[in-house]
């Protein structure tokens, strides 16, 4: 007779109904583009202490989770561990979305391990454990603001495993698909309680066309870039490099046309195949010396005619 018989006979185990929700390894969390640049937005924000927040979404079904936004909240912190201390706060930032439309509610909570990966502390625990109170499918994303870089970002779900499972020595979730096997955990994760304690949900990211487009906007000069002028000392500059620059560009230029006068137009060509040309880049330099004065000038001319 195994464990699981045992604890069921003895009533310490309850009997799970077949057409009860199981946490499958299918589930994924999608994070909207926002929420996560908010995310590493605030985590840096609080290096070398641990920050906190809220998830805002919805949970579609049994294997999808979607978050959408967040909001920090104001807590005491230290460079280990991170406790909300304002429970108020999170039912008023909640009614104020709700007046201004957003409808979402909470699913979770999220914070910052800057420097040293993601797991959960003991404290993390407990404090997942009172958001599974309220609903079971609550998650906790943990994100590292230091080790994250551009391209990546080193970020992981979790949920507690039950403890019946635990005492039973049971899988915590049912297997039908590999995705939730796609990220491979860390050692120091492992060791944290990873798969005893608490178990890993994959995370994808997705945008729609209006975050697309505000990502597309970050890196674009706005309008007013083009009435900037340089002060007269950085054009000083500038011009004294662009004309040091255009006069190697002519000392090669001068001996790019004494080579061709010596071993032929064919000869010279292919032996400077690949390499830069002095004649086009002299050109470049022209018009871009020009441009910017004469945008400077103009510049000038307004600023004195305006102000």
């Amino acid at each position: 007779m195994n464990l699981q018989n045992l604890m069921q006979q003895l009533g310490t185990q309850p009997n799970i109904s077949p057409d009860a929700s199981i946490p499958d390894t299918a589930e994924q969390v999608t994070i909207s583009a926002l929420a996560l640049i908010k995310m590493l937005k605030h985590a840096r924000a609080g290096i070398p202490f641990e920050v906190m927040g809220l998830l805002l979404g919805d949970i579609v079904d049994d294997y999808h989770i979607r978050v959408y936004d967040v909001f920090s909240m104001p807590q005491t912190a230290s460079s280990v561990s991170v406790e909300s201390v304002d429970p108020i706060f999170q039912q008023k930032m909640v009614e104020l979305l709700n007046l201004t439309g957003r409808m979402e509610n909470c699913i979770g909570w999220y914070h910052s391990h800057p420097s040293y990966g993601c797991w959960l502390s003991s404290v993390d625990i407990n404090t997942q454990q009172s958001y599974e109170q309220l609903n079971k499918k609550s998650i906790a994303v943990v994100i590292d603001p230091i080790q994250s870089v551009r391209g990546k970002v080193v970020i992981d779900a979790f949920r507690l495993i039950p403890q019946q499972s635990i005492i039973a020595q049971q899988e915590p979730r049912q297997t039908t698909s590999n995705t939730g096997y796609l990220q491979k955990p860390g050692l120091e994760a492992l060791l944290r309680g990873l798969n005893r304690y608490y178990y890993s949900i994959n995370i994808k990211f997705k945008c729609n066309d209006l975050e697309q487009k505000m990502l597309q906007n970050l890196y674009k000069n706005s309008w007013t870039e083009g009435l900037k002028c340089n002060s007269a000392f950085e054009n000083s500059n500038r011009n004294e490099f662009c004309v040091e620059e255009m006069s190697k560009l002519a000392t090669e230029y001068k001996k790019l046309i004494e080579d061709e006068a010596k071993k032929g137009e064919q000869e010279t060509k292919i032996k400077n195949t690949g390499k830069k040309d002095p004649k086009k880049h002299l050109g470049l330099k022209v018009d871009e010396l020009l441009d910017e004065n004469l945008n400077a000038i103009l510049g000038r001319m307004m600023g004195t005619k305006a102000f």
